[in-house]
């Protein structure tokens, strides 16, 4: 990547310039802290960038001031957002309408929480259109029906009148796709869009993006942390740290031949489909920097393979290297060879499962739709599996295929409608008051997130003791002591118990999580999406934590989870489910190297890896 030119040797087709910006926010002693600092690239028409880099470094408040949507007290503190010569971050509010939605697009992370429940998805698309001068209410709403059917809606003039809630995660953020091109933007800024995607929805919104690149030459700004994502749809990447850059370049160089201690710490990280059963995935030691305690010197020293003096006392540059790679890093600036390969990854040492200790036999699960006589459908259809202490068993399907249906019925958090469940050769599929609250101490259950599982107003103590209150285990003396061995167990530093979740990051709220299911001393952990919205770094911690803690307390978990490989390495086996059913079960390894079901070949076929191939980076010239 080069400097940005001049105005006047300006290539026609050169869209974005951003120089030198600068974002802060208020801290809580009104000093400001420092989102972002220094960030410059360019971006041209129909060009596909990536920002990664974990939670903290800078990548959504990158994105959200290309168009002056900061929150709260975020505010561009220095530099500029020229498009086509026009400075945004100088821009009045009159001018930054014009903008955003026209020539600016935006697509948002969770697509449940950026859609009005209330509102249809026609008024949510005509809601924009009239934003955008489109004045006769018939022609909105055939517009609007052919943005829902270019982004694959099936039946788009029937689903108009639908509501959010009646569609399914990848469909959902289809509409936010489609809400995004209503203005026919020049620049698509796309903030996670595949986070919490199965691999097959994932494949589906990458090649939709894909096309859109290819057939409008819009431009797309890709934030996310999945390296395979990057591979898979981005012709340039751009490594976030501390709210600085710390490497760019052509994909193919950064993913191959990382120049930054730091990039090649995320690809280190990411769990390989080809890794077998039992292999560790590698995390980054240390947690990002705290904003308001960065000084002087290289943000990334703490946790630097590579650290010298030199690097806790100067900032360094960002320089460029070799093969259009720059990195910001000053021990590599003076390496010819590259990076030290990573350690070959450890094994996990994971005793053989004992005796089971969950069964069920043909459990069926109905949902009916109120309202409509008859109407409904079968979210479990006949689903058998067994469970035995300190083996984990991985459960992977689509969205909608009864994988948490499966883990709510298992949890007795939902009734079955037919079929046996057993817990340590007891019936319980339907106990009685007294024997299911005995059940629930012995099966409990870690969610997708970590955020919203946690009561905001109660302190981390208060959390984690609730089940030992509502179990009736110790008084109040033994419960603080319990409360302080499993923030330990959960690798938390048992002073946090008086803090309150919006004072930690994801990956340490969902240790709380952890804490929390462990205290009633359960048989059974039920992990239902436990990483899917961590970093890959992060991810790789709460994984080791769990398989620690399996292997420790003899744990029997059920493990869900959209990606294969994380489910691979975690699992002794796998069980594969479509439309309700278990297609496919057996050991971790041979259900990924020898599928037997088409839809298990599918699931494997689409799942991303960190490895660029020649034919899916586009080119990203386009006629000026």
């Amino acid at each position: 990547m080069t400097a940005p030119d001049s105005a006047s040797s300006r290539p026609l087709r050169e869209l974005l310039q951003v120089r030198d910006l600068g974002v802060d926010f208020t801290g809580p002693d009104g000093s400001p802290l420092h989102a972002v600092r220094g960030l410059s690239f360019t971006l041209r028409r129909g060009e596909t960038l990536a920002v990664v880099g974990e939670s903290g470094s800078g990548k959504s408040t990158t994105a959200l001031a290309l168009t002056r949507m900061l929150p709260g007290t975020g505010r561009i503190a220095t530099g500029s957002v020229l498009l086509d010569g026009q400075d945004l971050a100088a821009a009045t509010d009159e001018e930054l309408r014009a903008v955003r939605g026209a020539r600016i697009g935006m697509i948002f992370q969770d697509p449940m929480t950026a859609l009005n429940p209330v509102l249809t998805v026609g008024r949510h698309l005509d809601e924009v259109l009239r934003a955008h001068g489109r004045r006769d209410r018939a022609a909105r709403r055939a517009r609007a029906v052919d943005l829902l059917d270019r982004v694959g809606i099936p039946e788009p003039h029937r689903r108009i009148d639908d509501h959010p809630h009646q569609f399914s995660g990848g469909q959902r953020q289809r509409i936010l796709i489609a809400m995004a091109l209503a203005g026919e933007p020049d620049v698509l800024l796309a903030d996670e869009p595949t986070t919490a995607l199965d691999a097959t929805v994932q494949e589906q919104i990458l090649t939709l993006l894909a096309d859109l690149n290819r057939e409008t030459g819009t431009a797309l700004v890709l934030i996310t942390h999945n390296m395979g994502v990057v591979a898979r749809s981005c012709a340039r990447v751009l490594v976030m740290y501390g709210g600085t850059v710390v490497e760019d370049g052509p994909t193919a160089e950064v993913l191959t031949r990382p120049r930054h201690p730091y990039t090649a710490g995320l690809l280190a990280a990411v769990p390989r489909l080809s890794a077998p059963s039992g292999t560790r995935l590698t995390g980054i030691p240390g947690s990002p920097p705290d904003l308001a305690l960065l000084g002087d010197g290289c943000a990334f020293a703490a946790r630097c393979t590579l650290v010298e003096d030199r690097c806790r006392t100067g900032t360094p540059p960002l320089v460029e290297l070799t093969d259009g790679v720059r990195a910001a890093c000053l021990p590599a600036a003076g390496r010819t060879e590259p990076l030290p390969a990573p350690p070959p990854p450890a094994r996990i040492d994971r005793p053989a499962p004992g005796a089971v200790v969950l069964e069920a036999e043909g459990l069926v699960k109905r949902y009916r739709r109120r309202g409509v006589r008859g109407a409904g459908f079968t979210a479990l259809d006949r689903v058998s599996l067994t469970l035995a202490e300190g083996e984990t068993l991985g459960i992977v399907g689509e969205s909608g295929s009864g994988k948490s249906t499966l883990a709510r019925v298992l949890a007795h958090a939902h009734p079955s409608d037919g079929g046996t469940l057993r817990l340590r050769g007891e019936d319980v599929t339907r106990p009685s008051r007294r024997a299911l609250h005995a059940v629930r101490r012995q099966v409990q259950m870690v969610f997708q997130d970590p955020y919203a599982s946690l009561n905001p107003r109660m302190t981390v103590g208060q959390i984690v003791a609730e089940p030992l209150i509502a179990f009736g285990l110790g008084d109040r003396e033994e419960r603080a002591a319990r409360v302080a061995e499993l923030l330990t167990l959960a690798g938390l530093d048992p002073s946090v118990a008086d803090r309150h979740p919006r004072s930690f990051s994801g990956g340490q709220r969902q240790r709380i999580g952890i804490a929390r299911a462990l205290a009633p001393d359960p048989s059974v952990l039920i992990c239902d999406e436990p990483v899917s919205a961590l970093d890959v770094s992060v991810q790789a911690q709460i994984v080791g934590l769990l398989t620690d803690l399996q292997r420790d307390l003899g744990l029997a978990l059920v493990f869900i989870a959209h990606d294969l490989a994380v489910v691979r390495q975690v699992s002794h086996r796998i069980a594969v489910m479509h439309r309700g059913r278990i297609v496919e079960t057996g050991s971790a390894d041979e259900v990924c190297e020898h599928p037997q079901d088409p839809y298990t070949r599918a699931l494997l076929a689409a799942a991303p890896e960190p490895v660029p191939v020649q034919s899916a980076l586009r080119k990203t010239e386009v006629a000026a």
